[in-house]
């Protein structure tokens, strides 16, 4: 059990410090002195063949921990009683938080995962291309199922809706990771009140709505 909770503080404790100074930046000794062993006597590599085993097993698990998003979309039903506007904003707000919480792993992608092909494929696939098409199966089903009878009619693209959306919120969160805030002093909530404003026209059945 004391071993597991080793383990448990190795991991976590580099995934903040690679995410902080990059993996080259960081020694196994910060890492042992981090997570309250002793600072270069080997005891990483009681839990862990290498210092890229120990990345390796953090990004698995931070993509593994970060699946309440997947989960909030999947579980979704068309709140048909909510204005599609609100459940947008909703969707884009919940992956600003998720993105926040991932903070290390989203660091570590953008820094260091290049040098690492593998970890690198992994998270392309496992975390961003399955947050890319959840999105777009969730938009699928809100325009379904619409209640003004036009199921299936219209033509969308909501694939590239879908990248556009994740791919705006995921820019706002690096910039405001990076400056502290958004660079143009925009708040998150009139940052994604504007996108979706923006992308609403894009949505099939929603230009008569928006014209009425």
């Amino acid at each position: 059990m004391a071993g597991n909770a080793t383990r448990e503080r190795l991991i976590a404790e580099s995934m903040r410090l690679f995410g902080e100074r990059g993996y080259a930046g960081t020694s196994v000794a910060d890492i042992e002195a981090a997570a309250g062993l002793s600072s270069g006597a080997g005891s990483l590599y009681r839990h862990f063949p290498s210092k890229q085993a120990l990345l390796a097993a953090g990004v698995r698990q931070q993509i593994d921990a970060g699946q309440h998003l997947l989960r909030l979309l999947a579980d979704a039903d068309d709140g048909a009683a909510i204005p599609l506007r609100e459940r947008l904003i909703a969707v884009a707000t919940a992956g600003l938080r998720r993105l926040e919480q991932e903070a290390d792993l989203n660091r570590i992608m953008l820094k260091d995962l290049a040098h690492f092909p593998e970890l690198l494929d992994l998270a392309r696939r496992e975390e961003v291309a399955r947050v890319h098409q959840a999105v777009a199966a969730w938009l699928d089903a809100q325009l379904g199922a619409r209640s003004d009878g036009q199921a299936g009619t219209g033509r969308r693209d909501t694939e590239g809706i879908a990248a556009v959306l994740v791919g705006a919120v995921s820019n706002f969160w690096m910039l405001r990771d990076i400056f502290g805030e958004h660079p143009a002093g925009i708040s998150e909530e009139r940052y994604l009140a504007s996108l979706v404003d923006a992308l609403m026209p894009s949505l099939p059945g929603v230009e008569k709505t928006l014209e009425n």
